[in-house]
């Protein structure tokens, strides 16, 4: 009994020693990025297997022994980092976002695949790139975010939508947006419009033909890939709530300025001009008067003047936004829940886009072998519009065009109709023009790994849009008087498209060092369109505005439109120890839109990528990342109308009053598919313990088959019909870098830069040098040229002698008389630029951030139609004009831009390249201060996180352009290739935004 007693009492002891000789460690870990604590890290230490995970709030606490020297924190998408105890009982952690582990898995070709082990040429954007921006639309979020990705905004209507090029102009009549695919649907752009940037978890551009060709015929413009969020295993619920409040306001013009009234009037006295405002007060002509008598009757007309007419026409936009979503997942259920609001204010008068949407993505492990789950958004919108015609209805163009000693009112408090004889104000108020959108997108599949390397997948994706157009010309309205009637038009359409996609993938390592990846596929898609338009007049009151009030119905038409493609594909890849990799991909498709005689079409590609770094040769210690790779393909463009390759009959027709049918368009049974294909390589690098980084790279895309109407002879009844007509060319280089300055425990200093270049030529056409038809009638297609390539008449200045515009003929002569036959191709000017990209900073000190992003494009030239109706050679006297109109002949000897505005035969303004300029600018696009809320303070709201920032667009512009050099569409109504000229659109907004950002 004695010496059982003595044993336990020893037992005892050591164990009392023993844990007297542990130790309990506590602490907080948060991200460097935004100080946001952070739930879930596996906590060890180091060398042993104690480990414990950090609570909601980002705590920990954990029991070491009193050998323990170091704790290693590890968390997905974060560096792994190691933190020495030295006696510390208490630690604080912050982990640094690790650039390889968060895009460690790229979405792309219909699988997900390691960014390490990808062939492809492939650009990611994460969500905190795009999300919490004060832009209304993603596509405009994209601007400068990677190489090859060129966005111009359409305009900057509140809710307008952007145009995407990946690596140059794809097609001459096909369409050259990518493809863009939600969570694996397909949508269309105004569905892309209307997505909250704030529910993407990244965004992945798909470039090269190693990583497009499996989508065939619809990715020969690229392909845009969005993930939408999704709870990350074993992460506890999350709730965020967003707020954003902020203001906009038109962009300054470049280079030029509007007349004041007094300068205006002493335009118009210079050129002879009695004005009708002058004539309504009893003075006939201008010139006749003494200057004491001429200067009383200007200063009777600018004290009852508008004065600057924005302040009338233009306001402060406003928005402001509120989200609230919740995100977590078990071992069983992974979620996200999102509900968003904005308002949006434009800067045009009685402009607005108003949004509101939701989603909700559920993934549920039913087995270990089975899981299934489903994507589902929904987004309704509201917008208001102001007309944008090129003529006396543009709210914009009233800016510039009316006088600014034009009173708004009239004595008896009637809007003003001016010198143009109609008041955008009234009419805008008058004559409202509504759009409402219902966008939903959802996915529902189920995946099973039946075999322990083979997976099965069958997924069903919807795109479901309703479209809604309204425009009501209001009894009692100026326009209704002078048309005669009053009138509301109902248009809208209902777009149901579907996707049936089933894969089998095998995925398998031999040997430790041989891994395999073969994937097989069938898809089938489906679109179908149902239209309507309705039309009545005479309405009794302006208070009513449903159709069945009209008296007089106009207009009842209904449409259907549909077509489908079928598709099997099938990809391979294999990589050798990850240091040698090939591809390859097959995809065959079959669409109902091209000829009887070309229905169905293949599409390939192969690709290689060498892991340079994995060679024994290689033993360089600053070097952490060296490989290259590169990749040749085909894809395609269908991109087209769904019956334009069949002979079809109009029957809206009457003979001798009966109904008949009547050849509409002319068939064409060998349709064909336009095909590019794409060269592409590229070296990527990383040194100095990955604190430089970058990627250089070349493509060259030649696209053949290019699908644009082809002319015919009138006299067969038709004017042209849909057919191949050539190809092109686009290549370039593309380069990023990206550096850490500096970095300590305080301080995080980088830098970022990138460019892209694009270089477009035509290479053959069924018949050389044809009109361009979207250009305006000012662009043509020669071989060795860009596409939409200017064709004008070319100026040769002012002579001196008599204040007569001058013209070279086509053979270099120099004429006083303008001839239209005298136009040309000019040569290395067209709307397509030939460089863009973005540089940059982004400084982090403690809890406070700082980042900053100028973007850049030129190459491009634009017709500067704006500049020509605002500074003519005396043509539009009756208008405002810029104060570059003084800038006329006067006197023999005179060297000066414009004509002798006093000679009737030079006040006709001609379309010549006198008003064709270059499209460079540099923009300071973006900047934002944050400051993140230290973990310990903002427990006390039960918060994991709090941040608040402050972010301004646009800011700065340097241009040597006359105007705004930001080009889309030319306005809303004018349907232009992109960037061809300025027609008052929708002017571009620089806007100052404040958000809020709490988790718990």
């Amino acid at each position: 009994m004695k010496k059982l007693l003595q044993s336990l009492f020893i037992l005892m002891f050591f164990a009392f020693s023993a844990m007297a000789q542990d130790r309990t460690i506590t602490g907080t870990v948060t991200s460097s990025d935004d100080k946001a604590a952070i739930p879930g890290v596996s906590v060890f230490v180091t060398g042993t297997k104690i480990a414990t995970q950090t609570a909601a709030n980002g705590t920990f606490t954990i029991s070491v022994p009193a050998s323990a020297t170091s704790l290693t924190f590890r968390f997905i998408g974060f560096a792994t980092k190691t933190v020495t105890l030295a006696g510390k009982t208490n630690i604080s952690v912050a982990l640094d976002g690790d650039a390889e582990s968060l895009s460690e898995v790229v979405v792309t070709g219909y699988q997900t695949v390691a960014r390490k082990d990808l062939v492809g040429n492939v650009s990611t954007i994460q969500s905190k790139e795009v999300s919490q921006k004060p832009s209304m639309t993603l596509p405009q979020l994209l601007q400068g975010k990677a190489t090859g990705l060129q966005v111009t905004g359409a305009s900057g209507r509140p809710g307008a939508t952007a145009y995407i090029k990946i690596r140059g102009v794809g097609s001459l009549g096909a369409g050259t947006d990518p493809l863009i695919l939600l969570d694996g649907v397909q949508i269309n752009s105004s569905a892309y419009s209307s997505l909250n940037p704030n529910d993407i978890e990244d965004i992945s551009i798909l470039k090269d033909a190693s990583s497009t060709s499996i989508y065939g015929s619809r990715a020969a413009n690229g392909v845009i890939v969005i993930k939408t969020k999704l709870g990350k295993p074993g992460s506890e619920p999350i709730l965020q709530y967003s707020f954003q409040y902020g203001k906009s306001e038109t962009q300054d013009l470049k280079n030029v300025t509007l007349m004041t009234a007094a300068e205006k009037l002493q335009y118009e006295y210079e050129l002879e001009y009695t004005n009708a405002n002058l004539i309504a007060n009893g003075i006939k002509d201008i010139t006749a008067l003494t200057p004491a008598a001429r200067q009383s009757a200007w200063d009777n007309l600018i004290s009852k003047g508008a004065g600057d007419w924005s302040k009338y026409l233009l306001q402060k936009g406003t928005v402001r936004s509120h989200e609230v979503s919740l995100t977590g997942a078990d071992s069983k259920i992974r979620y996200f829940l999102s509900l968003n609001s904005t308002d949006n204010d434009g800067t045009e008068i009685l402009s607005f886009f108003n949004r509101k949407g939701g989603r909700l993505n559920v993934e549920y492990q039913a087995k270990d072998w089975f899981k299934m789950g489903t994507n589902i958004g929904l987004t309704t919108s509201k917008e208001r519009q102001v007309r944008e015609p090129f003529n006396t209805q543009n709210l914009y163009a009233s800016v510039f065009l009316y006088n600014p000693y034009e009173p708004v009112l009239n004595p008896d408090g009637s809007y003003n109709i001016t010198n143009v004889g109609f008041s955008s104000i009234e009419g805008s108020t008058n004559n409202p023009v509504t759009i409402d959108r219902i966008n939903s997108y959802g996915t529902l599949y189920a995946e099973g790994k039946f075999l322990k390397h083979l997976t099965i997948r069958s997924q069903a994706a919807v795109n479901y849009n309703l479209f809604k157009y309204q425009s009501y010309l209001k009894p009692g309205s100026n326009l209704a008087v002078l048309l005669g009637y009053n009138q509301k038009n109902d248009q809208g359409n209902q777009d149901f498209f579907y996707t049936l996609t089933n894969t089998a993938n095998w995925n398998q390592t031999f040997g430790g060092k041989h891994n395999i990846n073969i994937l097989a596929g069938q898809e089938f898609s489906r679109d179908n369109i149902y239209s309507y338009s309705l039309t009545g007049r005479n309405f009794p009151t302006a208070s009513v505005e449903t159709l069945e009030n009209a008296s007089t119905p106009t207009v009842a038409s209904t449409s259907i439109s549909e077509y489908a493609l079928e598709s099997y594909f099938g990809a391979a890849n294999y990589n050798y120890d990850g240091k040698y990799y090939l591809s390859g991909s097959l995809r065959r498709d079959g669409s109902s839109r091209f000829g009887a005689n070309n229905k169905y079409a293949n599409f390939w590609s192969v690709g290689a990528r060498w892991n340079i770094l994995k060679e024994k040769f290689i033993n360089v210690n600053w070097l952490n990342e060296l490989a290259i790779r590169g990749s040749v393909g085909t894809t395609g463009n269908n991109n087209i109308g769904n019956y334009t390759n069949l002979g079809t009959y109009a029957l809206n027709v009457k003979y001798n009053d009966l109904p008949a049918a009547a050849p509409f368009v002319l068939p064409n049974p060998d349709l064909t598919w336009e095909t590019s294909t794409q060269y592409d390589g590229s070296i990527t690098f990383a040194v100095l313990d990955s604190r430089l980084s970058g990627e250089f790279g070349y493509y060259s895309r030649d696209t053949k088959n290019l699908l644009y109407p082809v002319n015919v002879s009138a006299t067969t009844g038709f004017t042209s019909y849909q057919g191949n007509i050539g190809s092109m060319n686009n290549k370039g280089i593309e380069a990023s870098l990206t550096g850490v300055v500096f970095k300590n425990a305080d301080w995080n200093i980088s830098l970022m830069a990138n460019i892209s270049t694009v270089k477009n030529k035509i290479t053959s056409l069924y018949a050389d040098d044809q009109p361009a038809t979207a250009s305006g009638g000012i662009g043509r297609f020669k071989i060795g040229e860009a596409a939409n390539t200017y064709f004008l008449v070319k100026w040769a200045g002012i002579n001196p002698a008599n204040g007569k515009n001058q013209f070279y003929n086509k053979d270099g002569s120099i004429t006083e008389t303008y001839s239209s036959s005298q136009a040309q191709i000019l040569s290395g000017k067209s709307p397509i630029p030939t460089h863009y990209g973005t540089f940059g900073a982004d400084v982090r000190y403690k809890d406070f951030d700082l980042s900053a992003r100028f973007y850049y494009t030129g190459g491009n030239y634009i017709m500067n139609y704006m500049d020509q109706v605002n500074a003519s050679d005396g043509e539009n006297v009756n208008n405002n004009q810029y104060t570059s109109a003084f800038d006329y002949w006067k006197k023999p000897g005179d060297l000066v831009r414009y004509a002798n505005p006093l000679d009737g035969s030079q006040n006709t303004t001609y379309d010549t390249d006198k008003y064709l300029e270059k499209g460079n600018y540099l923009s300071l696009r973006d900047v934002t201060v944050g400051y993140t809320l230290p973990i310990k303070y903002a427990k006390y709201i039960k918060s994991r996180g709090v941040r608040v920032f402050f972010q301004a667009t646009n800011l700065a512009l340097w241009t040597k352009f006359r105007g705004i050099p930001e080009v889309g569409e030319a306005n809303r109504e004018t349907t232009v290739f992109a960037g061809t000229y300025n027609l008052y659109g929708y002017p571009p907004i620089k806007s100052y935004n404040f958000g809020i950002d709490v988790r718990f």
